[in-house]
């Protein structure tokens, strides 16, 4: 049995499989299976795969009808086998010793999960290259998810893929089926366990942003379920007082997202989700109302309620007013 399970979910990639199976291949930690799961690719992506696993007996290449990311995800975890688990997306790559460093890292934290940071990779837009900026340390779940520690860069905790998981601690969640925003969902189960993860300082994983891919493009679907996720979210930190505060800051997270869907707006089953959309966060707004909570953001509660979007988007013109709040 293999130490480390590598899921790649392969859809329509044939341009940067190979350099993703290569950077894998490359690692300086040897002891891992690769199961790629080809999600139904029209491109050349699973032959590209089938001629990688006839190379190495390490490669398996499950192919199956196309299902999303998370089904994709969902199948490389029921097929794994290893002590631990990583995810790396079919468009991306990795450094030669991501593997080692995370898998000595999480034995010697005795952690859950182990976590680097990573580098944006962006092809068009002429955004310039970075990466995040985390830390070498050790947190709970409770600093992860209540206290938010890390604030600004929640997101490295959310993404599902610059990490390696302790197979035992996570053999029974899973990605929610059909859903865009899919690692938010997934950090909402994986958080309110009691786990424990370590993070390490170097930038080991090379995300790329492309103008194509599943998250690059734009559309009215995407803004409703992240809100979906983070609805979920502020509904588990309203069960305690003490987390009034972060429910506050993840509704402003919400709100930027319903005023983008309204945009997105093309037929009437489009504007029927964005007003059930806007009801659940008038109905948030009518809870956090009642919490104990600065001056501040009693008062922005008060304005937003009367009207999210229209507030918001005039709101939007003053973001640093808006985020002295946050």
């Amino acid at each position: 049995m293999a130490e480390i399970s590598i899921i790649v979910p392969v859809y329509q990639v044939e341009k940067y499989i190979r350099q993703c199976i290569d950077s894998i291949l490359a690692q300086t930690f040897t002891d891992f299976e690769l199961i790629l799961v080809d999600d139904g690719s029209k491109d050349n992506s699973g032959k590209i795969c089938d001629e990688y696993a006839e190379k190495d007996k390490r490669i398996r290449v499950i192919h199956k009808g196309n299902g999303g990311l998370s089904d994709a995800r969902n199948k490389g975890l029921d097929n794994a086998a290893g002590k631990y688990f990583m995810f790396v997306d079919g468009d991306d790559y990795i450094a030669p010793n991501m593997a080692e460093c995370l898998h000595n890292s999480i034995l010697k934290a005795d952690a859950d999960i182990a976590a680097c940071n990573y580098r944006y990779i962006f092809e068009s837009d002429g955004k310039k290259d970075f990466a995040t900026e985390n830390k070498a340390e050790v947190l709970n779940a409770n600093e992860i998810f209540y206290n938010r520690k890390n604030e600004r860069n929640y997101g490295f905790w959310t993404v599902a893929w610059n990490k390696l998981y302790k197979a035992e601690t996570f053999k029974k969640v899973r990605f929610r089926f059909g859903k865009y925003h899919e690692d938010e969902f997934w950090a909402n189960d994986i958080y309110q366990m009691d786990i424990k993860a370590v993070t390490v300082s170097e930038s080991l994983y090379y995300y790329r942003q492309r103008g194509n891919s599943i998250m690059g493009n734009k559309n009215i679907r995407k803004c409703f379920d992240i809100i979906e996720a983070f609805e979920e979210r502020i509904n588990v930190y309203l069960k305690e007082e003490k987390y009034s505060d972060q429910a506050y800051k993840v509704l402003i997270y919400s709100l930027e997202h319903l005023n983008e869907g309204k945009k997105l707006i093309k037929n009437e089953e489009d504007k029927e989700l964005f007003i059930d959309k806007e009801q659940k966060i008038k109905n948030i707004i009518k809870k956090l109302k009642k919490r104990k909570l600065p001056k501040m953001q009693k008062a922005s509660l008060a304005i937003i309620g009367i009207n999210p979007c229209f507030v918001f988007s005039i709101a939007i013109k003053f973001r640093r007013l808006l985020e002295s709040f946050l």
